[in-house]
Order: C-alpha cells, then structure tokens, then sequence
C-alpha cells in the first residue's frame, strides 16, 4: 500500500469512527416534569437509555441532569487496586442497607481511578448516608467513563 492509501484508509476510518461515537448519543435529554413526576420513568430514559451520552462529561454535568438531589452514596471500590472506581447515587429515601427494599440509583464509573485515601478521608469526616454540598464539591470535576441506572 502506497502512503497516500494508508493515509486515505486512515482519514476514511477516523471519519467512520467519529461519526459513530457522535451518533451514540442521538436521543435528546428530558426532564423530570416530562414524564410527570415518574422517577423511575425518568432515570430509566435519561441514565439507561441515554447512558452513552455522558461518558468523558464531569460529574457536575450529570448531576445536574439528574434534577433529583441524592439522597446518599456509596463508593464502588475497585478489587484489583486500592483505589475506588465509582460510586453509587441513591435517588430515593428507602436507605441502601435493606436488602429487601429495592432502590433507585445511578452510577457511574470514573473514566480514571480515584484515590482511595481521599475518598476515606471524606467518607470519615463526613456521613456518606446524607448527601451534603461537600461530596458535590469532591466529585463534580470527576470525568464519567460509564453511566447507568438500576433499580
């Protein structure tokens, strides 16, 4: 292959490739008041559905889609490293420690690990049972490598 095909094969995939990143996330957002006050409806659509469209945005950005203030976090702890990979928001006031009370959450999983000392210390100074403006501060400028919604 001469250098100006490889360079055209080159162009004609990063072409294919950048279109089909931008065309993951062709679904428009909609707001809570859209699905008329349906928790359920609305993370379903926005943080399921339209999962692909947050990855590489900040923590901030995916807060503030959420419209719903979080009722709580837990960290997701990586097992291979002593680092933590995501966390967990809670939407709903039903507590995470029952077993039998089924939650409404989203997660997201950092595009990069975070520092596990960092999260101990805040999850020590601070209950992480009760969102506080602080855990808003520690997270918003986190890049998002995965969103979803579980319930």
């Amino acid at each position: 292959m001469s250098i100006i095909m490889k360079k055209i094969f080159l162009l004609i995939v990063f072409i294919i490739i950048t279109v089909a990143a931008k065309t993951q996330c062709n679904q428009p957002y909609k707001s809570f008041d859209q699905f008329r006050n349906d928790t359920t409806a609305f993370l379903r659509y926005n943080f399921k559905t339209r999962a692909d469209c947050y990855k590489g945005k900040t923590v901030a950005y995916v807060l503030k889609d959420l419209q719903l203030k979080p009722k709580s976090f837990i960290p997701l702890y990586s097992t291979k490293t002593n680092k933590y990979r995501g966390v967990r928001f809670f939407v709903d006031n039903k507590g995470y420690i029952d077993p039998k009370m089924k939650n409404q959450y989203i997660y997201i999983y950092w595009k990069d690990l975070l520092d596990s000392e960092a999260v101990s210390t805040l999850i020590q100074t601070y209950d992480s049972d009760v969102w506080i403006d602080k855990f808003y501060d520690f997270f918003k400028d986190n890049i998002v490598g995965e969103v979803g919604y579980c319930k």
